[in-house]
């Protein structure tokens, strides 16, 4: 796993603490009673300028057109791939921070910063840092990369950056569904399965993926991940890191490239946990409760504003937790490092290329067993005390992309035929030599 520390250019600094210091003094001058709706708003803020300038462009856009007509809720748009809702407050609850905010925020102020962003050269810093590190990856022979993002707007402006800039194939996996890009330049949505397959078996170097691909969709066959952002809940990357490191993975090592603004508190804070805890590298277990406070800190050195005080204060402030959480309490990390340490497996005694051959040969299945072909590498079977036959398949990616409409025919299944509770590893070992042999014999079916 590597950091990239970007640095900002001199205009893209100098709009970063323009926005900063909006934060900090619009929430300064909110009530008492109007800090908590300011803050998430302020905090919403943030957030997309910590993805893109694009996203904070969109957001302020939107957000202008909020209090130019103030009952209208602009910010909805945005919620759904929001990882600051975390899983304290529901949408709902959000709109309403959303629309008591509206009254109390400046039309001018906001006209102010969209210009400054506007101003900006369309294509920044951070996504010429991208095209670079998928070069690299390409060249190391990375042919499929995932990039993630939290927001749909900073989606929108890579695809077309990668697309119409870079000349990749792109395809892009948000709350809206799968989408492909036709050859007039439109995209079209497509199943969340279908996404899968087309990535896998298709021609596209990149999935672009919001939140929403970090749940449910597997991508074994992809060994690179890109974090263009990163969430503030560190919890979330792992989720992220999970749809390529898992069981099944092709490649022998996978590369995951987290990119942060340099000198900002997220990368202050992601810093001292790489530092500190080996954060993605090793188990942590213990100190999530930790890990999931820091939404909370880093929204308050946000409102608190730029100075380096608040950011030292919250990454000592962390510092001092991970300490005392070490100095007592049950060890897990130590527990989990002596026992899950994986004996090493024999080679498999079979794999999914015979059990296809075996399933094709009925004089090699059990009595009342059938298997009625539908499809390549796909059958109808059925067994004794069955009352209607059910749909298997011998093809690991038929069932990775159909999940619920076939079951792997193999060892675990209750589809599977299986040995008599008394055999012996010996047995089954010379059982699976003798079906080998066997189906090597016997001409092509």
């Amino acid at each position: 796993m590597r950091d990239e520390f970007i640095t900002l250019s001199d205009a893209e600094r100098k709009v970063y603490e323009a926005v900063e210091d909006y934060i900090s003094t619009t929430y300064d001058a909110a009530s008492a009673a109007d800090r908590n709706a300011v803050g998430f708003v302020m905090t919403v803020y943030r957030r997309r300028l910590a993805s893109s300038f694009a996203a904070l462009s969109a957001t302020l856009r939107k957000r202008l057109e909020g209090v130019e007509e103030a009952d209208q809720l602009r910010f909805e748009e945005d919620i759904s791939d929001d990882e600051s809702l975390d899983d304290t407050m529901d949408p709902e609850e959000a709109a309403k921070l959303e629309a008591a905010a509206l009254s109390l925020e400046e039309k001018g102020e906001i006209h102010r910063l969209l210009a400054e962003v506007r101003r900006l050269p369309r294509i920044d810093s951070k996504a010429r840092v991208l095209a670079e590190k998928l070069s690299h990856l390409r060249e190391a022979g990375f042919e499929k990369v995932l990039v993630f993002t939290q927001y749909t707007d900073t989606l929108d402006f890579l695809r077309e950056f990668l697309v119409n800039e870079q000349g990749l194939e792109v395809l892009c996996f948000s709350g809206r569904g799968g989408e492909v890009r036709q050859k007039s330049g439109t995209w079209t949505v497509v199943p969340r399965e279908e996404i899968r397959r087309v990535f896998r078996d298709g021609s596209a170097q990149v999935l672009l993926c919001t939140e929403a691909a970090a749940e449910g969709l597997n991508f074994q066959f992809c060994g690179a991940l890109v974090n263009y952002d990163m969430p503030w809940n560190p919890m979330r990357v792992e989720q992220r890191i999970g749809r390529i490191d898992r069981l099944g993975q092709l490649h022998e090592t996978i590369r995951i490239e987290n990119l942060h603004y340099a000198d900002t508190v997220e990368a202050d804070v992601y810093r001292a946990l790489r530092a500190r805890i080996g954060l993605f590298s090793k188990f942590v277990g213990r100190l999530q409760p930790i890990l999931a406070a820091l939404p909370r800190s880093i929204s308050d050195a946000v409102l608190a504003g730029r100075g380096r005080g608040q950011r030292e204060g919250v990454v000592e402030n962390i510092e001092t937790r991970i300490r005392e959480q070490e100095q007592g309490g049950f060890d897990l990390d130590s527990v989990t490092d002596a026992d899950l340490d994986e004996p090493v497996r024999p080679p498999a005694l079979y794999d999914l290329e015979v059990l296809d051959g075996l399933i094709r040969r009925s004089e090699l299945l059990p009595p009342g067993f059938t298997a009625q072909p539908l499809g390549p590498r796909e059958y109808k079977v059925a067994m004794p005390g069955m009352l209607e036959p059910l749909r298997v398949t011998t093809s690991a990616a038929f069932f990775e992309d159909q999940p619920g409409s076939a079951e792997l025919w193999s060892p675990g299944s209750p589809l599977f035929p299986s040995l008599e509770d008394s055999a012996s590893v010996d047995e089954v070992v010379k059982e699976a030599n003798r079906l080998r042999q066997l189906l090597a014999s016997l001409p092509a079916k």
